[in-house]
């Protein structure tokens, strides 16, 4: 952070406790005309689980694909037809699996997306047809079940009702493969898309969480199980497979729709509330019927970013067009990199290295992991250790035909891969054993999941992962160490000592920092009987050559309001830095995103992120823009004893253009100031604390003597 001021003359209100209640507003939405049911076809069904079927005497059984491993090298062999044959004579017809869970229950995203369909020019060449379901409240005016799933289709500027079924999740591979099964019976086209609608998280949480049912959510091996279930009823592959949800273009999830499809539609970061924009998609097909996947994608990525731009959300916008039959190539070249990695020598460069590349989804202690991390900007990090990630780089530019994004991924290659910023325990790590497109880069996952122990890693083997095997991702892969899920330690990976000086300097000597990733000043003040955390500052300077990182604090912190705010770096560009805090807005806890511009030397702010779900996986959709009269409160992990002993809420205050960031005085009182180590397994340790005061004026006042742990 830049621009602090000495001995800032501005004092902090008194913190004290506060709650309110939860506010919400509705919107208004219509359809053009009532819905009116018709009958068709009944369901089909679908096969469970899959068929088993051999191919070049290899069994799949619910997948399309097998990876196995023969002498070292990688074996990939995937369900194929002898000829693809168009399914229809002419046009188009898109299935949209419309999961509405809280999205549409909280504010009718889903129902919108269905009138802008249905407000753009129609044609009798193409049709949407859709399942709805998986919300407990959909738009009144709409005529959709809260308790049934139900089939519909566009017609001219409204929908059709074709049927209602039984209540089932949507987050299971056989409701999704009834519904495929029964479309491409009734709906056949020469050209069909596949559109999964919903909250997303990335490879290891998959996509479509159920609100009425846990938000069960379908995972990638659920939706490769699906889509092999109705293989034998289609006699070509899907135009495109397309994700309406945040976090789902990665490579694991391209490697398992290579079978079913031409190309993926997703993008590798969260998408705004407003997602897709259907009456382009229609518009564009209405005019342009005989138009390939390519083209629609062409298309696509710049109405999606259009789209952004009107919602006021388009900073962080990325969307992306892969042409799936050149997977095998990138798969294969991203294999040989991942051996060169995991057989070089020094494994703690490699996982620094990867920090250093873009990723998605939040990735903080605030908002939550998703782990998802650009492919481009890792092969770019880390090519320096693998001479053939230059091929794999190429691979990954040739199979990613359109690609569009924002200011603040302008790198961004189009493709996400898992890695482990932060550990979740063993749970994730099986689950990654079970879609990883490469033994190696598995192996190489494994490796840090064991340092994240805070053993030592030249100790651990793991390379029976990449034996020879049918299918490595049968393999009954469970870790024999226990990941750390706390993300702090105490296991002494980053030893040293602590030196504070009359100048206010803070000092931390390593006696190595080969486990070293970052570090940030970290504070806390004191309430008497507790604690509570304001934040990270990043800005710290590092020194390889001497071991040390060094810190003048001068007792100013960003605040809004009299409030200092407990903030914690997201990302940082050339051109900006993006920080996220706790708050609470109109009762409703949530994350405040801000910003510092590096060349206005201004803070802006960005809007509100709900995060992660920590219990689902789930990716926020929405970044709220914040409106005049917003009520916020600043929050602040309280700390007692050692323990997590929940949130303080500071005095509230109406958001208004005139509300601005501006470095502030703590005020009085008393705070304690460390340093938080960040070692490359994602662990991290709070070095011991300095005690500082400050006065009612803005002094600040050191105890270089008195030195308390927290």
């Amino acid at each position: 952070m830049k621009h602090r001021r000495l001995f800032a003359a501005f004092t902090a209100a008194a913190l004290v406790l506060s709650l309110t209640g939860c506010s919400g507003d509705d919107e208004e939405l219509s359809f053009g005309n009532d819905t009116e049911e018709s009958s068709r076809a009944e369901t089909s069904g679908s096969q469970s689980g899959g068929a088993e079927y051999d191919n070049s005497g290899r069994t799949f059984g619910d997948s399309a694909t097998q990876l196995s491993m023969s002498s070292g090298d990688l074996q990939i062999n995937r369900r194929t037809r002898s000829d693809n044959t168009a399914m229809g004579d002419s046009g188009w017809t898109i299935f949209v699996y419309l999961c509405g869970s809280d999205l549409e229950s909280e504010g009718y995203a889903g129902t919108q997306d269905i009138i802008e369909a249905v407000s753009a020019q129609y044609s009798e060449d193409v049709r949407i047809v859709y399942q709805t379901g998986g919300a407990n409240q959909w738009y009144e005016d709409a005529g959709i079940s809260n308790s049934n799933l139900q089939r519909w289709v566009t017609v001219d500027g409204d929908i059709e009702l074709l049927e209602e079924l039984p209540d089932a999740s949507m987050g299971q591979a056989d409701t999704l493969a009834d519904f495929v099964s029964w479309g491409v019976e009734n709906y056949p086209a020469k050209r069909m898309g596949l559109v999964l609608w919903n909250h997303g998280g990335g490879s290891i949480s998959g996509v479509c969480f159920d609100e009425n049912h846990d938000y069960d959510s379908l995972s990638l091996n659920e939706i490769d199980s699906a889509l092999n279930s109705v293989y034998d009823k289609m006699t070509d592959k899907f135009e495109f497979i397309g994700f309406d949800a945040c976090l789902m273009s990665t490579m694991e999830t391209a490697n398992i729709l290579v079978p079913y499809a031409r190309y993926m539609f997703a993008s590798e970061e969260t998408e705004p509330g407003c997602g897709w924009n259907y009456t382009d998609i229609m518009n564009f097909l209405a005019e342009n019927p005989d138009a390939d996947g390519n083209q629609l994608g062409e298309m696509q990525c710049e109405s999606f970013y259009q789209h952004c731009e009107e919602y006021g959300d388009s900073n962080g916008t990325t969307f992306a067009i892969t042409d799936l039959s050149k997977m095998d190539a990138l798969i294969s070249a991203f294999d040989r990199t991942a051996k060169e990695l995991y057989e070089y020598d020094d494994l703690s460069s490699i996982a620094r290295s990867a920090y250093n590349a873009d990723n998605f989804g939040g990735n903080n202690r605030n908002e939550g992991y998703t782990n998802m991390v650009d492919l481009r900007g890792f092969l770019n990090m880390v090519k320096q250790y693998a001479p053939s990630a230059e091929e794999a780089l190429s691979a990954l530019d040739s199979a990613v035909v359109h690609n569009i994004t924002g200011i603040d991924h302008t790198g961004a290659g189009g493709l996400s891969i898992y890695y482990p910023l932060s550990f979740d325990g063993s749970t994730d790590l099986s689950i990654f054993s079970g879609i990883c497109t490469s033994p190696y880069y598995l192996a190489l996952v494994d490796a840090i999941g064991y340092g994240s122990t805070g053993a030592d890693v030249s100790d651990y083997s793991n390379d029976g992962l990449f034996e020879d095997s049918d299918n490595f991702w049968n393999e009954d892969y469970t870790p024999d160490y226990t990941p750390d899920t706390t993300g702090a330690s105490s296991a002494g990976t980053i030893t040293g000592e602590v030196f504070f000086d009359s100048d206010g300097t803070y000092t931390v000597q390593l006696d190595d920092m080969s486990a070293f990733n970052y570090a940030t000043c970290t504070m806390f003040m004191d309430l008497e009987d507790c604690v509570i955390y304001l934040g990270e500052d990043d800005e710290v300077n590092i020194d390889y050559d001497t071991n040390t990182i060094t810190d003048s604090f001068d007792g100013s912190w960003p605040s809004v309001n009299g409030w200092p705010l407990a903030i914690t770096t997201v990302g940082v560009t050339s051109d900006r830095s993006v920080y996220t805090v706790p708050v609470r807005v109109n009762g409703v806890d949530t994350n405040l995103r801000i910003e510092y511009d590096w060349n206005t030397s201004t803070w802006n702010f960005i809007g509100t992120w709900d995060g992660i779900d920590p219990e689902t996986g789930a990716a926020a959709r929405d970044t709220q823009m914040l409106k005049a009269g917003d009520v916020i409160e600043p929050a602040y992990s309280i700390y007692s004893n050692g323990e997590d002993a929940g949130y303080f809420y500071g005095d509230s205050f109406e958001y208004s253009d005139d509300i601005t960031v501006s470095y502030e005085s703590l005020g009085e009182g008393t705070y304690y100031y460390s340093m938080t180590l960040y070692d490359v397994y994602g662990n991290y340790y709070y070095t011991d604390t300095v005690t500082f005061t400050c006065d009612d004026e803005g002094g600040i006042f050191y105890d270089p003597d008195e030195l308390a742990n927290y």
